[in-house]
Formats: structure tokens, sequence, C-alpha cells
């Protein structure tokens, strides 16, 4: 197929279409291939063409992600294998769910529908067979934003495109499916989970839109708890349906504190924006080559559940005049051995403490204020989670401090001889205590950030589009800027592959690693990751003329970071940092 996929097994074939198995030859991967059973018009290639491009812009861990189309004498959509079983098999097999877990199971879909609505997608067919349900429960939702492979039903009134048991009241009457459509679907959709039916029955698809447009719902005997939730979300008129993030927001309410065990995972020693953390109560899945995550209240002494602690408002403020050492207390973390702090040991959004516990090397403790849209971190402020403890050379926690930030808290020692997870499980418990109950922002720099540094320039308008053209996966839209804009990253809707720009402070007298290089009137260093060996990294010094001496430089830094073998890329980092360096102030 396309001269890339061998087609292996069909795996079944639904009212949309018939779904394949196919292994691509060029990443070595098994994937699923998806064919419409009529043949496309020119007209449906186009639509198909433009919604497959828009599907593949959605990046979550609960929707099967779009990689590719084959378009040839076919339309094939190249998705996301899973073998998981779909919703509407599973309650055909075990019968109604109990509430619980049907709750695990909607609080992943409507997470999935937040991430689709939030790139202006509707689903416009949310039902059981097009969600599905893998080990420990971990759901995923699939088939969205395709019109093509959407049911259509002849009824005496013309033709539904949908599913009619599942279909709100203004998509039976005619009218385009919206963000609250998918919502009444989804609570339809968890209607029959736990009831065993549809909320208007089965049968004949025109009477059963007539008892969708005429609000003739089935009595709920077995709903429960879920019941207040579904009569909202199933209610007649959209503008009184909760959104999405509501739903999801009430269902992770009753689901509670669902954690999907994993086996442990050595968590690879490397930098932080490096690896998703995945918090499971957010239904994040987990994924092979990621480092391994739980959600996790620190039950220790030293650091109680940060959910207890009175969490202040407003505590950020302006971005780039907040003091990250606010939260740092060097006298609490002496228990371990004499502390140093060093507010210049990473970009400007970070405070480090080093900690002397009599061995060759400080523990570098790293604290740091991120946005979670950055950190793709999910959860109520005052959470903290954890990453699965392993043979690692550091540990990690990440406590949320309100909907916009967090703080990231790291510990780490080459080859440790101290207990990591004790003295970061310290450091959040010393944040916790910076930050309870505190009214107003935390306090600001003493110091302003010098004007002719790098904390005055924004690193996203620093790669353009021209510039990113260089990796033609990396989609320029998804800029993603971190605190201060000291930080940028781009992303790939059908690829690993992701650009990440940021600043470091390098203390003066100490070399830079990586091979030496010059970018115009910028030296340069190239340096492959040797942890995990898809990534290159290009570390460009900043020092512009007439510059007055400090004991740290300024680094520009920028990794890219794929599938493919790390030296690979250093080609299009080095040419891609040459860029960025070319718009700096000199």
């Amino acid at each position: 197929m396309d001269g890339r996929y061998r087609l292996e097994d069909a795996r079944g074939s639904g009212s949309g279409g018939i779904v394949w198995t196919a292994f691509d030859r060029k990443l070595k991967r098994t994937v699923a291939l998806k064919r419409p059973h009529a043949v496309a018009s020119q007209a449906d290639r186009i639509q198909f063409r433009q919604e497959a491009e828009i599907a593949a812009r959605v990046h979550h861990p609960n929707v099967i992600s779009v990689f590719d189309t084959v378009d040839g004498d076919e339309c094939w959509l190249v998705m996301e294998y899973s073998s998981a079983e779909s919703l509407d098999n599973l309650l055909a097999a075990g019968g109604p769910m109990p509430v619980d877990r049907a709750a695990r199971i909607g609080v992943q879909v409507a997470a999935a529908l937040v991430a689709l609505h939030a790139k202006r997608i509707v689903h416009r067919d949310v039902k059981p067979g097009n969600i599905l349900v893998g080990d420990q429960d971990v759901a995923k939702l699939t088939d969205f934003g395709i019109s093509i492979w959407r049911e259509e039903t002849r009824t005496g009134d013309g033709t539904f495109s949908g599913t009619p048991a599942y279909a709100a009241p203004e998509v039976a009457d005619g009218r385009s499916a919206t963000e609250a459509s998918d919502v009444f679907s989804l609570g339809a959709t968890l209607f029959a989970a736990v009831e065993g039916t549809p909320p208007f029955g089965t049968g004949d698809p025109g009477e059963v839109l007539r008892r969708v447009r005429a609000g003739d719902m089935l009595p709920m005997r077995r709903a429960d708890r879920l019941a207040p939730l579904l009569s909202r979300m199933l209610t007649a008129e959209p503008g009184k349906r909760p959104t999405a993030e509501q739903a999801r927001q009430r269902l992770q309410d009753i689901a509670g504190e669902w954690v999907v065990s994993s086996p442990p995972v050595r968590a690879a020693s490397v930098p932080f924006w490096r690896r998703r953390v995945c918090q499971v109560v957010a239904a994040l899945v987990l994924v092979v080559g990621v480092g391994a995550a739980i959600f996790l209240p620190v039950d220790t002494p030293s650091a109680e559940p940060s959910r207890d602690v009175p969490l202040g408002t407003g505590l950020v403020g302006d971005e780039r005049t907040v003091d990250p050492c606010a939260l740092v207390d060097r006298k609490a973390m002496e228990r371990f051995g004499p502390a140093k702090l060093d507010p210049t040991y990473g970009n400007f959004n970070r405070c480090d403490v080093l900690i002397n516990t009599g061995a060759r090397e400080s523990v570098d403790v790293e604290v740091q204020i991120v946005t979670r849209r950055a950190a793709d971190v999910h959860g109520h402020p005052g959470e903290v989670i954890a990453e699965r403890p392993g043979d690692s050379d550091e540990c990690d926690r990440t406590m949320l401090l309100d909907d916009t930030y967090a703080i990231r808290i790291t510990a780490n020692m080459a080859n440790p001889t101290a207990d990591l997870c004790a003295i970061a499980d310290a450091a959040v418990h010393m944040v916790s205590k910076a930050v309870a109950g505190r009214q107003g922002p935390l306090p600001r720099r003493a110091t302003p950030l010098p004007q002719d540094s790098l904390a005055q320039v924004d690193t996203c308008p620093l790669l353009d589009k021209t510039a990113l053209a260089q990796l033609p996966a990396i989609d320029p839209a998804t800029a993603t800027p971190d605190v201060g804009n000291w930080a940028c990253k781009w992303y790939s809707p059908s690829t690993p592959t992701v650009v990440h720009l940021r600043y470091d402070q390098h203390a003066a007298k100490d070399p830079i690693s990586g091979e030496k290089t010059q970018l115009g009137d910028h030296t340069a260093y190239v340096k492959l990751d040797v942890d995990s060996g898809a990534s290159c990294t290009v570390s460009v010094r900043h020092q512009p003329a007439n510059q007055q001496w400090r004991s740290a430089i300024d680094l520009m830094v920028l990794t890219v970071r794929g599938d493919r073998r790390g030296e690979e890329y250093c080609a299009t980092a080095t040419s891609l940092a040459a860029s960025a360096a070319a718009k700096l102030p000199r």
C-alpha cells in the first residue's frame, strides 16, 4: 500500500468501513488501516484529506492517533494500532457494568473530547462502538472528525448521518452536531454501559430518532451516583449540558483515585522536558519509551499529600519577575548535608540547592516554575505527581499550584549514594510550606534580570515557519511556550518528533560539552544524547558586544528529538539553531 504499508489481517468490518492491520515498513511498526465501504467521490477525497489533516493534530493518550492517509484508488486512513476490544463488544459479552467502572472509562473519553474540542473538532458519533477498552480499562476514542466513516441510517424521513441510539436531539432534528452534541452522546454511551441499553432504546432507526426528538427516555435503574450527571448530559437543551471538561471533572470525582498499575520502568537520566509525566488520574496512557509515572500522594512524614495544603491564589503573577528561589529554604534541606543555593544553575525559571552528602558530587535539587500546558500535567491544585522511582540518577515530583502553573522538583546525582526520592519529598514539603495559605503573589526578584540577557528575549518567535520547514513533520502552529517564554516546543502531528528551544545559565569558568562549531557570529556546541540515542542538542553561547562580565553566561539550547538515531537530527538541529541564533540581539 503506497509502497510503505504491507496489509496483514482484516480486523473487522463496521458500518463505516473495513479495518486492517498493516506493517509500516518505514518506521517498523504495526498500524491500523481503514477504508470506507463506498467508493469515494472526488469531493469526498478532498474533504477526507482536509479532515484527516485536522484529526492528525490531536495528540492525546485517550485518542487513537491519525498518522497518515493513502489516497490512491481508495481512501485509506493510517492510524495507531490497538488490540483493545470495543466497548459495545464488552457490553454484549458481559452485560451492564458497575458504575465505578463506567466512570473510569467515561472520564477518559471525556478527556479525549476535551482534547478534540480544544482543536475545534466535533466527533459527531460518540458511541460504544467507537470506544476501545484495553488492559486495566484504559480507554481510547476512535473514528473522530472523518465524515466518510460515519454511519448513514436510512429512515422514513431520508438519510441520517450518525448512530440514532446515541444521537443528540438537535442532531436527530437535522441540525449540525456541536461540542454539546458530543457530550450528549457520551452521556448516552455511559447510560448504555450501566443500564444495558441506550437511553432511548433500540429498534427501528426512525422510531428511535422520534423518541430522541421527543425526549422519551427510559428510566435509570442502575446508574446510582452517575444518575445526576447523566441527567445533565442528556438534557434536551444543548446550552444546559456540562462541557466535556465539566463532565470529566465530575466523572473523576465518581471514579475516585483510580490508578493503572504498571511494572517499574527505569527512568533515563534525562532533562525534565523530554519525559511526559503521565498522571493516571487524568487517564493518560503509558507509552513504551516514556518514563512511567503514577499519581501518587506522597505519604512520607517529610512530604504530606499536597492536596491537603490550602494553597494561595495568584502566586506566580508576572512570570519574569517572580523569584523561584522564594520557594526554597536552604536550611530545610541541610538535614541531608551542607547546602548551597544557586539561582544561576539552569533556566531563568529555576532555583537550585546543591547538597553535599559527603560523596564526590553534590545532590542537585532543582525547583522550577513551569506551566501545566508545557509540562503536560493534569489534576487538581495541591496534588503531587510523582514518577515511579526506579534505578535512576534522579527522582522527580510535580506539585500543581493552580490551573495554570506547577512546581517541578528534581533531585539528581550521578551514581547516587543518597536516597534521591527522600530528598525530593523533603523539597516538596519545603515548597508546600512556602505556598500554603499565601495571599497574593510570591516575592519578586531582588535584582531584576539583566537587560542584555536572554531573559528579555521570547523563544517562540526565534523559529518561524520558514525555519521549521526543515522538519516537514513539525507543525509551526503547535508552538507551546513555557514560563517567561524562556522555552518553547513544537510538535509533529504524525510522528514523535519534537523541537525544544530553551535558555540555560552556565558557569562562565566551566567548559560546555559537545563538538565546537561556529554559527555565524556565535560559538556553538553539538552533542548527541547518549541516554536515549534519539536526539541531538546544540548549545549556543550568547555574549553580546559590550556585555559586562558575569559569573554565568547565557546559552540558547535547541534539541531535536524523534524516533530516529540522534545523529540523523544533528544537521537539522544545527541549522535550526543557526536560524534562531541569527535573531538573538547582538
